[in-house]
C-alpha cells in the first residue's frame, strides 16, 4: 500500500514567497541605485531602531501615545520607517542623477547596455532587500507569538490572535523560528513579562501567591485589588477561562491595563526584576529575598500565643489565664503583622476596637486599629520591631523559626503564622 504525503499548506511560506516574488520585480523595475539604498537604509534601520527608541517615545508622548507596552512596539518602528524612508528619497535622488546622465549623455550603446545590467542586479538585490524582510517579519512573528500563543484558548479567540498564533506555530514547524532567533532583541524583562501574565491569566489561583510576593504585599490595601480579590462574579468569570480580550475588557481589570499607569508602578516596584517574580510564581520561593524571613503577612494565631505562655508559666492563676484568653480570643483576633521589603512594619489589630465599642469606650472613636512601624536587624540575630505611638517609640525583640513569628507586646506573648 503506498502512503500519499500530506500536504500542510503554510502560511509562512506564502508570506515568504510573496515577499520575494513582490520585491525581485520591484529590484528589476527600479534598478540597482534605488535597491541597493533600500538596502543599506534596512540594514542600518536595523541597527538604530533601538538606540533611537528613546527619542519617538518622547515625541510619540507628544500626541498622547503613553502606555509603555505599546511605546516599546511602535517607536522602534517609526525608527525603522524614518531611516528606511530617508535612505529611500537619497537612492531615488542619485538614481535620476544616474539615469539623467545615460539618457542625454551616454552614447546609446553604453545606454542599453546599462539599462540591462540595471534590471538584473537590481533584481538581485532584490532578492538581498526580501531577505532582510523576511528576517523582519520572522522577529515579528517570534516576538509577539511567544505572548500570543501562550494565552491562546482556542476557537473563542480573536482572528488576529488565532491568526498569529497560526503564523507562530509555521515558524516553529518550519525552523524558521532557528534563523531569526539570533536577531530578536535580547529583552529578559518582556519575555520574563510575558511568562508572568500568561501563568496568571491561565492559572487564577496564582493570585494568592502573587498577593504573598514581598514587593506586592501593601497592594491588597488598594482598591482595585480589593474589588478584584472580594467579587466572587469575577473569580466565577475567571475561573471559566475567558478569551484574554475578555479578561483584559472587564471592567475590574481595566483600570490596571487601560492607561499603563500601573504597569509603571509594577516595572518601579519590582525594579525591573522580572525574573525573580517568576521564579517565585513557579516554586513558591524567592531567590532574591529568601534570606529576609520577617518578609510577608503574618496572621496572630491565639492557640499558639496561649500555649507559648502556659509553657514559659507553667502556674499560672486562674485570673491571668482569663484575661489572657480574653486578650487573645478578642483583642487580638483577626491580627495581622505585614513586614515588606522597605523595611516598614504594618500591624493591624481590629479586635482591639471592637472589643471597645463593645465596652462603649468613648476614648476607642479616636484610635485607629493600624500601627505602623519599622524593622531591623537584631544584633545577636533575630529583628527589632520599631513602632511610634503617643510620640513615644516602643522596640520589642522578634524571632523568626520557619513560618513562626514570636515577640512579646505589653507582656503578652504573640505568635503570628505565615
Amino acid at each position: 500500500m503506498v502512503r500519499v504525503p500530506k500536504i500542510v499548506a503554510m502560511f509562512i511560506w506564502i508570506i515568504v514567497a510573496l515577499v520575494f516574488i513582490s520585491l525581485g520585480v520591484v529590484g528589476y523595475y527600479q534598478g540597482i541605485v534605488r535597491v541597493a539604498f533600500s538596502f543599506i537604509g534596512l540594514l542600518l534601520g536595523a541597527l538604530l531602531a533601538l538606540p533611537l527608541s528613546g527619542v519617538f517615545k518622547s515625541i510619540l508622548g507628544l500626541f498622547g501615545l503613553e502606555h509603555p507596552v505599546l511605546l516599546a512596539f511602535l517607536a522602534p518602528f517609526c525608527v525603522y520607517m524614518l531611516v528606511l524612508i530617508l535612505f529611500k528619497t537619497g537612492g531615488l535622488a542619485v538614481h535620476r542623477k544616474v539615469d539623467t546622465y545615460f539618457k542625454y549623455k551616454a552614447s546609446d550603446t553604453l545606454r542599453l547596455l546599462f539599462q540591462r545590467l540595471n534590471s538584473r542586479v537590481g533584481a538581485c538585490l532584490g532578492m538581498l532587500n526580501a531577505t532582510v524582510y523576511v528576517v523582519l517579519i520572522g522577529v515579528v512573528i517570534y516576538t509577539v507569538g511567544y505572548f500570543t500563543i501562550q494565552v491562546g484558548t482556542g476557537d473563542k479567540d480573536s482572528f488576529w490572535l488565532k491568526a498569529m498564533n497560526r503564523l507562530t506555530e509555521d515558524l516553529r514547524s518550519t525552523k524558521l523560528d532557528k534563523a531569526v532567533a539570533g536577531f530578536v532583541p535580547k529583552s529578559e524583562r518582556y519575555f520574563d513579562g510575558c511568562d508572568i501574565v500568561a501563568s496568571i491569566f491561565l492559572n487564577p489561583l496564582l493570585q494568592n501567591r502573587l498577593s504573598t510576593y514581598p514587593v506586592f504585599l501593601t497592594l491588597n490595601e488598594k482598591n482595585e485589588f480589593k474589588q478584584i480579590g472580594n467579587s466572587s462574579e469575577f473569580q466565577g468569570f475567571w475561573t471559566k477561562g475567558p478569551t484574554i480580550q475578555e479578561f483584559r475588557s472587564h471592567n475590574l481589570m481595566l483600570p490596571l491595563v487601560d492607561t499603563g499607569d500601573w504597569y509603571k508602578k509594577f516595572v518601579a516596584m519590582l525594579d525591573g526584576d522580572f525574573k525573580d517574580l517568576k521564579i517565585y510564581l513557579e516554586t513558591g520561593k524567592s531567590p532574591k529575598y529568601e534570606d529576609e524571613h520577617i518578609l510577608g503577612r503574618w496572621e496572630f494565631d491565639g492557640a499558639a500565643s496561649f500555649a507559648l505562655a502556659k509553657k514559659r508559666k507553667p502556674v499560672m492563676p486562674l485570673q491571668e489565664v482569663r484575661r489572657l484568653r480574653l486578650v487573645f480570643n478578642t483583642v487580638f483576633k483577626g491580627a495581622v503583622l505585614t513586614a515588606t521589603v522597605d523595611k516598614k512594619i504594618i500591624l493591624k489589630v481590629p479586635g482591639a476596637l471592637k472589643l471597645a465599642a463593645a465596652l462603649k469606650i468613648p476614648a476607642a472613636q479616636n484610635q485607629k486599629d493600624t500601627a505602623e512601624g519599622t524593622w531591623e536587624h537584631a544584633a545577636g540575630g533575630g529583628y527589632v520591631l520599631s513602632t511610634s505611638e503617643g510620640g513615644k517609640t516602643m522596640k520589642v525583640d522578634a524571632l523568626v523559626e520557619g513560618n513562626r513569628l514570636t515577640f512579646t507586646q505589653e507582656g503578652y506573648v504573640l505568635v503570628f503564622e505565615k
